[in-house]
């Protein structure tokens, strides 16, 4: 007669399980923050995105008008996107005479120090 025979179960151990936890819960959270960071990144495209257009519109608008605006600083605001928009241009001679360049920044919020885009355009006396 042989010794009876001993089946070892196939299983994890409470070690194993562990580690196994502790490392899907690190790749969770890593998952978790480049979510977040791609849904900021996102948010503040379209925050630079809208402020380009509202310098574009602007821009258009000054040269629409074909008004000859003297050098100094023209400020104003634009409703865009449910959002007032706060732009400053600025506006220097240039080596032409008959040229203004035109420095249009835009601005999140009234107070903004840094604004959100600067686009600069060229003006031509008009005729």
């Amino acid at each position: 007669m042989s010794p009876p025979e001993h089946k070892t179960q196939g299983g994890f151990t409470l070690l194993e399980i562990l580690v196994a936890l502790a490392i899907l819960a690190s790749a969770l959270g890593a998952i978790i923050k480049v979510s977040s960071n791609q849904a900021i990144n996102t948010a503040h495209l379209q925050e630079k995105t809208l402020a380009h257009w509202v310098a574009m519109n602007q821009i258009a608008q000054l040269q629409l008008d074909r008004q000859w605006p003297s050098t100094g600083t023209l400020q104003g605001t634009e409703e865009m996107a449910e959002h007032k928009w706060y732009w400053r241009a600025l506006i220097s001679t240039t080596p032409d005479a008959r040229v203004r360049q035109l420095q249009l920044q835009v601005f999140r919020e009234e107070d903004d120090e840094s604004p959100l885009t600067t686009l600069t355009s060229f003006l031509s006396q008009p005729k």
